[in-house]
């Protein structure tokens, strides 16, 4: 059953979520005593803006056809499943999970009936996964949201005269923002194209107005919930909240200088409210921030808070200088912990609301960045939204102030604009509660150890003259790299798009493979130059290949799981096969992976799938490749910065093998 609605109006790597042991847990038919659940939208209903989410009173306006996700062939799927077993077990269990296989796919087995229980509930609805990974992948889990479900993009570093020149920066970024979502709501964005293929476009209806609700056992997503009367934004400065506007009473948007103002107003008034970090408490466990949640809600002014910060279009962060010292870290990387965490609850970790789909933040240093909640977006559209802000701006993102920039020039400059406070009512419990969040998410940051490469000895032109997908080249140099490392082939997840298929999201690429392996161990086995080189192109080859397979609704990972969901809300026991070693093994993502394209030096980062593993998004631009990598400091094994300086030494080395 859903727990997802649209409210109102259209306005608006696995990431670290994708564990198999997650995906054990019953599925309980349940629904809140306050709402109906709602069903799979079936084939029969109009897609306008109608949705399995609910229905909102706009019109979507993009209306191209796409066609329905499909259901693999299930002896596809069990054959490719097993060939990607391979480099991962030992010979004997590849011959019991081959018996478990063989049982699964006999005529009028449990494969044979759980398939055509899933392809009748294909044929019923509009796509036959969107609930299921929407609820399993995210809404039932339980962990933090920040790390391990809410990735961050970090923007090219700005350049800042002092807090004028960062609230200029800022309401310059609200402005674009603001006719990006135009161009959505008019239908005037053109579609991403999947070369000559439309992509779907719901996910930028979800952008806005969009947020996570925290529950006992499993939260609730609404989407495009905004303020139609009057829009505005929520403004967090150094831990207290503000309602801004973000046009007139008569409906006129506001121009850049009159959000500055309504800004300045925000910093003229911050040191006389509040600034207890509620914001903090976002970053719990689910269930912990679920019980603070309903406690927060028994005051009427804090349910008209919550609801305030529900209703805004989104959030916009005004980060303070981190006073520490530096942590001798790169500045990219430096930017990449304030944009995903916020670097501690004494720096910014409490000036955020993690439960918000869209957070735009701006540091006083040049930071600036997304933070956004997972559950209905990926990666694509806010890379396109924030080049659609970038590329305006243009090098050298340069804000210029018209005052020397200190808060007594600013607090001058605070006009009549009203950006009002939005001011908690507090009692002992929450404070409590905001002290151990406070503590919690300081454990939880210590242990991130995060290292940004921007590898500049070439890009994805080279790889491109050489006859390669950069993508698969890249992919090769993480498995080359991982093996010089540990003598090990890793299970690796990366993300494929699925959006040429109605309501698509992703598919899992495994791009560890028996080809990988043979290349990896001939590398490091010195074997010849031109053995390497074939093998090489072999394993490329084989990795764009699944990467295609896997965007046309052909991979192996959501087919899988839309057989044990079939199997659980049928009545059935969980295949065996998706219990044994084989599937544990493969589905331990040791490394996380995505791509995250964009033509400025941009990136994405967020943290590892498993404690043992890595988590890696990188951008290959035309000269250069940037990449964010992710382990634990609490597993000894794993060293960001090595790992990452261990890729740059592969790619270096695939280079010289191609050249």
């Amino acid at each position: 059953m859903s727990r997802i609605r649209w409210q109102c109006s259209l306005g608006a790597t696995p990431f670290s979520l994708l564990i198999s042991n997650k995906f054990q847990l019953p599925l309980i038919r349940r629904c809140l005593q306050t709402r109906t659940a709602v069903q799979p939208a079936r084939r029969d209903e109009v897609r306008t803006n109608k949705s399995r989410f609910g229905v909102s009173p706009r019109q979507n306006p993009y209306t191209h056809q796409l066609p329905h996700l499909p259901v693999p062939p299930l002896q596809q799927t069990l054959d490719k499943y097993f060939k990607s077993l391979e480099p991962l077990l030992s010979d004997g269990e590849l011959q019991h999970t081959q018996k478990l296989l063989t049982a699964f796919a006999r005529p009028g087995g449990d494969g044979e009936k759980l398939q055509q229980l899933l392809e009748s509930r294909a044929e019923e609805t509009e796509n036959w996964l969107e609930e299921w990974w929407i609820q399993k992948a995210y809404l039932d889990s339980r962990v933090p949201l920040p790390v391990n479900v809410s990735p961050g993009i970090v923007f090219p570093q700005q350049s800042f005269a002092g807090t004028e020149g960062q609230l200029r920066a800022a309401a310059y970024f609200v402005s674009k923002i603001l006719e990006f979502r135009e161009l959505i709501n008019s239908g005037q964005l053109e579609p991403d194209m999947m070369k000559k293929t439309p992509l779907d476009m719901a996910q930028y209806l979800k952008i806005f107005g969009s947020h996570r609700i925290p529950s006992g056992t499993h939260d609730e997503i609404f989407a495009g919930g905004e303020n139609e009367e009057r829009p505005y934004i929520v403004v967090i400065h150094k831990n207290s909240f503000f309602h801004v506007p973000i046009q007139s009473v008569t409906g006129q948007p506001y121009t850049v200088n009159e959000i500055f103002q309504h800004l300045i107003n925000v910093v003229a008034q911050t040191n006389v409210h509040q600034s207890i970090p509620v914001g903090i408490l976002t970053t719990l466990d689910r269930s912990a921030w679920a019980r603070v949640y309903r406690h927060l809600q028994k005051k009427k002014h804090n349910r008209h808070v919550l609801n305030q910060i529900h209703h805004s279009l989104f959030v916009l962060c005004l980060d303070s200088l981190d006073e520490r010292k530096s942590s001798k870290k790169s500045a990219m990387t430096d930017a990449a912990r304030q944009v995903l965490h916020g670097n501690g609850s004494d720096a910014n970790s409490g000036n955020r609301w993690f439960d918000k789909t869209l957070q735009l933040i701006v540091g006083a240093n040049g930071v600036c960045g997304w933070n956004y909640e997972h559950t209905l977006i990926e990666g694509p559209p806010l890379f396109r939204m924030m080049e659609y802000v970038m590329k305006q701006t243009g090098p050298p993102y340069d804000f210029p102030s018209h005052s020397s920039g200190n808060m007594r020039n600013v607090s001058r400059h605070a006009t009549a604009y009203e950006s009002k406070p939005m001011l908690w009512e507090l009692d002992e419990d929450v404070i409590s509660a905001v002290g151990s969040a406070k503590a919690s998410m300081d454990t939880a940051i210590k242990d991130v150890d995060l290292e940004v490469m921007e590898f500049t000895q070439f890009g994805k032109d080279f790889i491109k003259s050489r006859k390669i997908s950069p993508d698969s080249f890249f992919q090769m140099a993480l498995q080359l790299a991982f093996y010089r490392m540990y003598n090990q082939i890793p299970a690796t997840y990366e993300s494929a798009s699925t959006r040429q298929f109605l309501g698509g999201r992703t598919e899992t690429i495994r791009s560890a493979s028996e080809e990988s392996g043979k290349f990896v161990e001939a590398m490091v086995a010195h074997t010849g130059p031109s053995t390497v080189k074939k093998l090489l192109m072999e394993a490329c080859d084989a990795h764009k290949k699944y990467a295609a397979e896997a965007s046309n609704g052909q991979g192996v990972d959501r087919h899988l799981l839309g057989l044990k969901l079939t199997a659980i809300e049928n009545g059935h026991n969980i295949p065996e096969l998706l219990m044994d070693v084989g599937y544990t093994t493969s589905t331990h993502w040791k490394l996380s992976t995505s791509q995250g394209n964009s033509s400025i030096p941009a990136f994405m980062c967020y943290g590892p799938a498993v404690p043992d593993g890595y988590g890696c998004c990188y951008n290959p631009m035309a000269d250069r490749i940037i990449a964010g990598v992710s382990a634990t400091y609490s597993y000894a094994a794993t060293h960001s910065g090595r790992f990452a300086e261990t890729v740059a030494d592969s790619l270096e080395d695939m280079r010289k093998t191609v050249m």
